[in-house]
C-alpha cells in the first residue's frame, strides 16, 4: 500500500503544478527599451527604434529637441538626427568630453546652443555645428549648466570643485556681448546657490538654494527669500515661453513635485509628482508655448501654464505596458513628445 502511495505523490504534485498554468491567459511580454514619440493629446503613439548596441550612439544621458524638430542625444558626445528616419550623426568630437549632468540651452531663434564640456562652456551654431570655447576655467574647477537670461545677454553658470574666499558671491556669469565674465554679489550671506537665472527686465538674479526660491537685486545687492521649500540641487531652471514662470522641483522627504513659480507675485503651483531618482531632467518646458511636460515612473503629463490644466499624455493601458519612463523632450510648439522608456505591447 505504501508503494502505491509513494507513486501517487509525484503524480499529485504534477497535477497541482499543472493547474497553475493556463494556456488561455494572456502572455505579458518583457518590457524593452525604446525611443518613442506621441502627440501631446495622447494619440499617434509610435515606437521609433529599440535602444540597444545598434542604436547609433555609445550611450546617452538625456534628449533635446531643436527648433526645426530634430532630436539631440546628449552623452559623452552630442549626436543629432531627424526623427522620422533615425540616422544619428555625431556633432562634437571625441576629444571634447561633455559634462555628465546634461544641460543644453538654446536661444529663442534656435540658431545657437550652449553646453558644458571639458571643464569649460561652449557656444555652438545649430546650422553648421561649429563651436568655440567661451570661458577660461580656473585650474581644478569646472563650469557647467549654462542658463540664459531672459534677454539672452547673460549666461549664468554653476562652478564645481572650486572654492571662493568671498562668501557673498551669488553667481558667476558671462556677458555674451563681449564674453567677459564676472560675479554677482549679495549684501548678506545666504546658503550656496543651486540654480541661478538673470532676469534683466526685473533687474534680479533668481536663486534656488537649500532654503527655497530667492532673488538678489542687481541694483542694490539685497538678498530676499520669496518661497521656502526643500529644493533640489540637480536640475537647472526651466523657464516658460513667456518668461513668467520658473519651473523647478520641491524635494519632499519621500516624494518630489514639479512646481511652477509665478515671477509676478511668487504664487507657487504644484504640478504633480515626478520621478525622483533620475539624473535626467524630469521637467521640461516648451520654448514657443506655455506648456510643461514632466514624468513620474510610468506616466508623462502635460501642464498648460495659461489655463493651469493638467492631462496625461501616456501611461500604462490595456494594450501598452510602460515599465519605466527614462527621459523625455517636447517639441518647441508642444505638439509632440519624444521619450525613452521601457515598453511592452500586449
Amino acid at each position: 500500500m505504501k508503494k502505491y502511495l509513494y507513486c501517487l505523490m509525484p503524480l499529485s504534485l504534477l497535477l497541482i503544478l499543472g493547474s497553475c498554468f493556463h494556456p488561455s491567459e494572456p502572455y505579458s511580454p518583457r518590457p524593452e527599451p525604446w525611443l518613442c514619440s506621441i502627440n501631446a493629446d495622447g494619440t499617434g503613439f509610435r515606437m521609433i527604434k529599440k535602444v540597444d548596441l545598434s542604436f547609433g550612439t555609445t550611450g546617452f544621458w538625456d534628449i533635446y529637441m531643436t527648433k526645426d524638430d530634430r532630436i539631440i542625444f546628449y552623452g559623452e558626445r552630442l549626436w543629432i538626427s531627424e526623427t522620422d528616419t533615425l540616422s544619428i550623426t555625431p556633432i562634437t568630437p571625441y576629444n571634447l568630453v561633455m559634462f555628465n549632468k546634461p544641460q543644453l540651452e538654446f536661444t529663442r531663434d534656435g540658431e545657437t546652443a550652449y553646453f558644458a564640456a571639458s571643464r569649460d562652456l561652449y557656444q555652438m551654431s545649430m546650422e553648421t555645428y561649429e563651436f568655440y570655447k567661451i570661458t577660461e576655467t580656473p585650474v581644478d574647477f569646472s563650469y557647467a549648466e549654462p542658463v540664459l537670461s531672459d534677454d539672452e545677454r547673460y549666461l549664468t553658470m554653476r562652478g564645481y570643485n572650486g572654492k571662493s574666499n568671498e562668501p557673498r558671491i551669488a553667481s558667476a556669469y558671462i556677458d555674451l556681448l563681449d564674453y567677459s565674465s564676472g560675479y554677482i554679489y549679495a549684501k548678506t550671506w545666504f546658503p550656496m546657490a543651486y540654480q541661478t537665472k538673470i532676469m534683466n527686465g526685473l533687474s534680479r538674479l533668481f536663486v534656488e538654494n537649500r532654503d527655497g526660491f530667492a532673488s538678489v537685486s542687481l541694483l542694490d545687492s539685497t538678498y530676499t527669500l520669496h518661497l521656502p521649500y526643500p529644493a533640489d540641487w540637480s536640475d537647472p531652471f526651466e523657464t516658460s515661453a513667456d518668461k513668467r514662470y520658473i519651473l523647478t522641483r520641491d524635494r519632499q522627504p519621500y516624494s518630489h513635485y514639479a512646481i511652477a513659480i509665478d515671477l509676478n507675485d511668487f504664487t507657487q503651483y504644484e504640478l504633480g509628482l515626478i520621478y525622483r531618482y533620475s539624473d535626467r531632467k524630469p521637467i521640461k518646458a516648451c520654448k514657443d508655448v506655455n506648456i510643461v511636460f514632466f514624468f513620474d515612473d510610468y506616466h508623462i503629463y502635460k501642464y498648460d501654464l495659461d489655463t493651469h490644466i493638467k492631462s496625461i499624455v501616456i501611461g500604462p493601458s490595456d494594450n501598452l505596458g510602460v515599465g519605466r519612463i527614462i527621459m523625455h523632450t517636447p517639441t518647441w510648439d508642444g505638439s509632440k513628445v519624444y521619450f525613452y522608456a521601457d515598453i511592452s505591447i500586449y
